[in-house]
C-alpha cells in the first residue's frame, strides 16, 4: 500500500483540531519549528522526514501505522470526549529531582541509567518530556505527595504555569510561576506553607512546565 502525504496531513490536522491545539502548541509539544508543522499539516512537504511524522504522531497520541495509512483507524479510539488514554502514548522517563536540575544543562534523557524507571503516560507529550514524583506539601491540596508530574522542558513558561525551576544555588523546586509588573515570583499553593511567595532569583532556570499529573497506584 502506497503512503499518501495527503492522508498523513489530513490525519494529523484532524487530530490537532479535535484536541483544540494551535499549530504553535503542537509544534512546542512535538519539538519542531512551527513553520515545519504548518507545511506538514497542509501537505506541502512531499518527502517529510519520518522523524518529524513520528514526533507529531507521538505528541498527538496517534498510532503511527494509522497515520501512515497502513491500517484503518478506529473512530471511537480517538473520540475527543474521552481523550487519549495510556495505551496511545509512549513511555516517559521518571527521574529524580536532582536529575531534573541536570536537564537544564541538556543532559541526554536516554543516557543509560538516567531514568529511575519508564512510565506509561496518559497524556500527549513532546519527545523531551519526563516525569517527576511530587515530594512534600508545598503544592497541596492541588498536588499530593506521590503524584506523578508530566514535565515539558521545550515549552515556554507563562504566567500561572506550574513549573520546575533550578535556582542559582542548584536547588530544584516545583512552584506556580507568577509574572507581574512588580517582578517574577514563585508561589507555593499550600496556604499554610511558610514563605509561600518567593521572588525568583536572577539566574533561575526553568527546567520545564507541568502539563499533566496522575497518581500511580501500587498493588497491595
Amino acid at each position: 500500500m502506497a503512503i499518501s502525504i495527503g492522508h498523513i496531513a489530513a490525519t494529523l490536522a484532524a487530530r490537532r483540531e479535535k484536541l483544540g491545539w494551535s499549530e504553535t502548541e503542537l509544534a512546542k509539544r512535538a519539538g519542531l519549528n512551527q513553520s515545519t508543522v504548518h507545511r506538514i499539516l497542509k501537505g506541502e512537504f512531499q518527502n517529510p522526514q519520518i522523524n518529524y511524522i513520528e514526533r507529531l504522531t507521538r505528541a498527538l497520541g496517534l498510532d503511527m501505522v494509522e497515520v501512515l495509512g497502513l491500517k484503518t483507524p478506529d473512530p471511537e479510539r480517538y473520540d475527543s470526549t474521552i481523550g487519549p488514554g495510556p495505551a496511545l502514548q509512549n513511555r516517559v522517563p521518571l527521574i529524580s529531582w536532582v536529575r531534573a536540575g541536570d536537564l537544564c544543562e541538556a543532559i541526554d534523557l536516554f543516557e543509560p541509567g538516567f531514568a529511575d524507571e519508564w512510565l506509561d503516560c496518559p497524556f500527549p507529550h513532546g519527545p523531551s518530556a519526563y516525569c517527576l514524583e511530587v515530594r512534600g506539601l508545598s503544592m497541596s491540596p492541588e498536588y499530593r505527595a506521590g503524584e506523578i508530574l508530566l514535565i515539558e522542558p521545550d515549552l515556554s513558561a507563562l504566567h500561572n504555569d506550574d513549573v520546575v525551576v533550578r535556582t542559582p544555588d542548584g536547588q530544584v523546586t516545583f512552584k506556580r510561576l507568577q509574572i507581574t509588573e512588580d517582578g517574577t515570583y514563585l508561589l507555593a499553593l499550600n496556604p499554610e506553607f511558610p514563605n509561600r511567595i518567593l521572588h525568583m532569583p536572577d539566574g533561575t532556570q526553568v527546567c520545564g512546565v507541568v502539563t499533566g499529573s496522575w497518581i500511580k497506584r501500587k498493588r497491595r
